[in-house]
């Protein structure tokens, strides 16, 4: 968004006051001050292409159409150095000490997360040449909670906290994945994020510290492979040990696919918090929905997802609108553009970045969307404080 687009009810009420005198005489009054934004909006910085043109244009983007930006990492933990106290892998502090420079004056999410993609054990390694790369042993043998996984967690996102400033630091990202996926590594998982909370909390009390929640998990009519009951009691574990109810919210990844969103998804979703949860701010740390048709083969069938611009411009509205209505911390939008250059270029066409590729705000071109618009209306209100 230009400066002059977000100055325009300014210039408009400035000519209305002028047409009419400014001194209460004859002429219409102003319309009402429009009502206060509730959440801070943004988006993660995930490019379009690996390309510095691609990166130079997404936090240029980022920065113009939200007020906070996600610092999400989830390419792996320097497991050794954060242990150690040794230096954190070169590549690694540049683009750390790169994003900071590039979100500056934003309200900053920083999200990390000591559990890998499969949300299904220990995250891999980050080195200086490697993302995700493999467990090298012992870590490779480490329950989570071992007491080296605790100091080197701890010590990993203090460091990354003290490199990125953030507003709000998430210290596990849909958590609740690892209990349908690895019941049995639960208990383990809650030991060792609570304990890298208390231990944050203790040395920073000021910092918001959080965990987000996988949305679709707790909607089991959509999502046949989880259960209601031992999702409500994930929640309930992890409670005590975060400061915000957050979520991360893709609808179209359940059998819903993209025909069709519930109006009261969001009013269902808080519902079914449970009652330890339910005292907490909300906040949603990530979203999507796609604006165009794609399919892909899922045990033995072939499944399509007809989006289209019209139903993600319906599912922003939606969003945005239950963000004021239960006064959502922050709502942050994944991929702000649409990446396909990427998906070809750098991600070798997989199948689950297929799956995200088309829910950005602009198109592959750098177009906006139709979905755009409610996000620019709701940008171009006052948002309340911090």
């Amino acid at each position: 968004m230009t400066i002059l687009h977000r100055l325009a009810p300014l210039f408009a009420s400035a000519m209305l006051l002028g047409a009419c005198g400014g001194n209460g005489g004859g002429g219409a009054a102003p319309p009402p001050p429009a009502p206060q934004r509730e959440s801070h909006l943004g988006f993660s910085p995930w490019p379009y292409d690996a390309t510095t043109a691609a990166v130079d244009w997404t936090w240029a983007a980022i920065r113009a159409e939200g007020d906070i930006v996600s610092q999400h990492l989830e390419e792996g933990v320097p497991w050794p150095e954060a242990l150690s106290g040794a230096a954190f892998p070169a590549s690694f502090a540049a683009m750390l000490a790169d994003r900071r420079a590039r979100a500056n004056g934003r309200k900053v999410l920083v999200q990390i997360n000591p559990l890998n993609i499969g949300r299904d054990g220990l995250a891999q390694l980050r080195t200086d040449s490697t993302i995700n790369a493999p467990l090298p042993a012992p870590w490779s043998g480490y329950a989570l909670n071992h007491a080296n996984v605790k100091t080197a967690y701890l010590h990993y996102a203090q460091r990354v906290a003290d490199a990125l400033a953030p507003d709000v630091l998430q210290i596990g990202i849909e958590a609740n994945e690892l209990r349908e996926k690895a019941p049995a590594l639960w208990a383990q998982y809650v030991d060792l994020h609570c304990t890298t909370y208390h231990a944050l909390k203790a040395a920073r009390p000021s910092l918001t510290v959080t965990v987000s929640v996988l949305a679709p998990a707790l909607f089991p009519e959509y999502s046949s492979q989880y259960d209601l009951g031992e999702q409500q009691a994930a929640l309930a574990d992890l409670a005590p040990c975060t400061d915000q109810a957050v979520f991360s919210v893709h609808p179209f990844i359940s059998g819903l696919l993209a025909d069709s969103f519930p109006s009261t998804y969001f009013d269902t979703l808080f519902s079914r918090l449970p009652s330890a949860m339910q005292p907490k701010p909300r906040a949603i740390s990530e979203s999507s929905y796609p604006a165009q048709v794609w399919s892909l083969p899922v045990n033995g069938t072939t499944l399509t997802w007809n989006g289209s611009p019209a139903k993600q411009r319906q599912f922003v509205s939606t969003l945005l609108a239950a963000a004021q209505q239960h006064q959502m911390r922050y709502v942050v939008w994944f991929s702000v553009r649409d990446f396909d250059a990427l998906w070809v270029n750098a991600l070798g066409s997989d199948s689950l970045s297929l799956m995200w590729r088309d829910t950005g705000l602009f198109d592959e071109s750098g177009v906006a969307r139709e979905g755009l618009t409610p996000w620019r209306e709701a940008m171009a209100r006052p948002v309340r404080p911090w």
